[in-house]
């Protein structure tokens, strides 16, 4: 018995560790790092909970949260965009997550692009996508102030990037989050969350 066990132990702490190499990419120099501040916390709330609406290490920063993610699809069905909004009893900020590194391009108006490795290729605009969030926002979130942002990886080079919108590396954005000085009720903030999750849901 004592063998079967131990067997059990080797095959679960061999998958485990499969499934934490897998995932690491995702969350290494990206805005998860900055939202869930060690890997451990992350990797179980992803793989064993299978939720990523709170972080404790967030709770300790700016307090009561949830964190809400939604994403955005281009006409050949690809993923354009992809946000993550912080409920807090802070305020409220929805963040386009700008993966990966390269030197982007980019402002208000017109295209984008992202320099990689010598090549220069189009890239979805952040702020049409934030435009978008903030319609669909604004009949969730009543009566409250939204901010919204762009965080990009923080290899990213954003120095070719102009906006009326915040633009900054996921580094930065837990001090942007730090610094809201809104204060909103607590079941305030927990219903705003349910309502954008309800419409996650539903599509």
């Amino acid at each position: 018995m004592g063998e079967l066990v131990a067997a059990i132990c080797v095959v679960f702490i061999g998958i485990m560790g499969f499934k934490a190499y897998q995932a690491y990419p995702s969350y290494k120099g990206s805005l998860y790092q900055e939202l869930f501040g060690s890997y451990a916390e992350y990797f179980w709330r992803f793989t064993m909970k299978q939720d990523l609406s709170e972080s404790s290490y967030l709770n300790e920063k700016i307090g009561p949260h949830r964190l809400g993610y939604n994403a955005y699809f281009d006409a050949m069905g690809k993923q354009a965009a992809a946000f993550v909004t912080v409920f807090s009893t802070r305020g409220v900020t929805s963040v386009c997550m700008m993966g990966g590194a390269g030197a982007f391009r980019g402002g208000d108006t017109g295209s984008w692009s992202v320099e990689r490795d010598g090549k220069v290729v189009a890239c979805a605009s952040p702020v049409v996508y934030l435009r978008r969030q903030k319609k669909l926002l604004d009949g969730i979130v009543k009566g409250e102030r939204v901010r919204y942002i762009a965080a990009f990886a923080d290899v990213a080079d954003i120095t070719g990037v102009r906006s009326a919108y915040p633009m900054m590396r996921a580094a930065e954005v837990l001090s942007y989050l730090e610094g809201q000085d809104a204060v909103i009720d607590e079941a305030s903030m927990l219903e705003s969350f349910e309502t954008f999750k309800g419409m996650a849901r539903n599509g």
